[in-house]
């Protein structure tokens, strides 16, 4: 083995013949310059006496040098997602990596204002094409970035150069939260009311300035033209007007969510709450408006919350109404219908022979949490239900519906042994299954590890 040493032939050379060395290395090694740089920065205490011994140099703009360091090997990957659509999962995670470096760095706020405006030309580059899936990571080291008004004015003339609504979205957010130039803000903010949230984003400024007369101005605007999401709009207003129990501007807002079927269920639920403990006539209004608008009814919870709120009358009226939509709409609420009404010859009859569609297959098939409430009352019936869901696993089955045929033999096992407390016919019952497919090895071998 060699006896020589590095570590001493490098102790051995001068200043200019280490710089040579290090100066060869980056030449040869593409990650070189950034690890020397890495280095230069970490050790940044030794690099500012060095550049203070000598006032005719300039001192190194480390934090600049890393920071293009750091932009190049993520922008190569980045344009090529552009180009694609998206790339492979690791380089993904390495972008992520290159991207949190470089927030890490801008933490520090070394960076000189000339390579921030740099950085953010070459990466808007990127971030126009728009097609990497980064672009929320960029938007995020652009804000991150910017501290200086110059800064955040090249910022809104980066976003304004194309047109977009989340764009139009970042430049208002600019120059409410970081310029605080409210008149900008209100002139494209009002040249942008399109969308419910616009009217609450403009809402929310007039709430943070104390102004509730504009803001619910807004927001009442809002709930009448606004498109899309409402529900924030919807919130301020009910709060308010809850608060002053104005029951009049309530039943307007009702009235404009079910006229324009935005929310209506979300309204009139609130309304309900209102309602519920204060007025009674209100309180059913709104209850059974709820569950008229509602689009995907859960029938049982509806039928326990009315039946626990209204009275006998009210509830007669309304009661076969939702028993009937349950029944041809959702079986399984249709059946929690029917065991909480104590019909529970109707359940036995529905989940042993499940009621079919228009192609022949039954409209719900897993009745399995009916059977285990049912089975110590109605053993042989639930047995029966048990047994077909096995048998019908095993003629045309594999592996996967062996071990399911052999769960529901389990099952019908237990309610022969537990509640019928027939061993021997749950062993003639088992050794004729056996028997029957006997030239089913597979399923002869689950039954065999199932210890039935």
């Amino acid at each position: 083995m060699s006896e020589f040493s590095i570590k001493d032939g490098l102790e051995g050379l001068n200043s200019n013949e280490l710089i040579k060395l290090i100066m060869n290395l980056i030449q040869r090694e593409g990650q070189a310059r950034l690890h020397v740089l890495e280095w230069l920065e970490q050790n940044c205490d030794i690099n500012k006496k060095a550049s203070n011994s000598n006032k005719k140099s300039k001192s190194p703009k480390i934090h600049d040098e890393l920071l293009f360091e750091y932009w190049n090997n993520a922008q190569s990957i980045i344009s090529e997602f552009n180009c694609y659509g998206g790339g492979p999962e690791e380089e993904e995670e390495e972008v992520c990596e290159w991207l949190e470096k470089i927030s890490d760095l801008i933490k520090e706020d070394k960076i000189t204002p000339e390579a921030k405006r740099r950085f953010m030309e070459e990466a808007f580059v990127e971030y126009d094409d728009g097609n990497s899936g980064f672009d929320d990571g960029l938007m995020d080291l652009f804000f991150e970035l910017c501290k200086e008004k110059d800064e955040w004015e090249f910022l809104v003339q980066k976003l304004n150069r194309r047109k977009s609504d989340w764009r139009k979205t970042l430049v208002m957010r600019i120059y409410r939260d970081q310029l605080k130039d409210d008149s900008r803000y209100l002139e494209e903010r009002f040249n942008n009311l399109h969308y419910g949230m616009d009217y609450w984003d403009l809402a929310q400024y007039y709430i943070g300035k104390r102004n509730t007369k504009l803001a619910l101005e807004v927001a009442q605007k809002g709930i009448e033209q606004g498109d899309g999401r409402l529900t924030e709009l919807y919130d301020y207003l009910i709060d308010h007007y809850s608060e002053l129990q104005d029951k009049d501007h309530l039943e307007s807002i009702a009235e404009i969510a079910m006229q324009r079927k935005n929310d209506e269920s979300y309204v009139l639920e609130r309304l309900f709450t209102f309602y519920k403990n204060g007025d009674y006539e209100k309180a059913k209004e709104k209850l059974i408006l709820v569950y008229k608008t509602t689009h995907h009814k859960r029938y049982f919870e509806e039928y326990k919350r009315m039946k626990n709120y209204l009275s006998e009358s009210d509830w007669e009226k309304i009661e076969p109404e939702i028993v009937n939509e349950a029944q041809n709409n959702n079986m399984h609420d249709y059946l929690s219908i029917c065991l909480q009404k104590g019909m529970k010859d109707i359940v036995i009859k529905t989940i042993i022979s499940p009621p079919v569609n228009q192609w022949g297959y039954a409209s719900f098939s897993d009745f399995d949490i009916f059977a285990k409430k049912l089975e110590e009352e109605y053993p042989r019936e639930i047995l029966e239900y048990y047994y077909k869901k096995a048998y019908r696993r095993i003629p045309n089955g594999d592996r996967k519906t062996y071990k399911e045929a052999v769960k529901y033999l389990g099952k019908v096992k237990a309610v022969y042994l537990k509640h019928l407390k027939d061993k021997d016919g749950w062993t003639q019952m088992l050794n004729k299954l056996l028997m029957e497919f006997k030239k089913r090895p597979a399923f002869i071998d689950e039954v065999r590890k199932s210890k039935l």
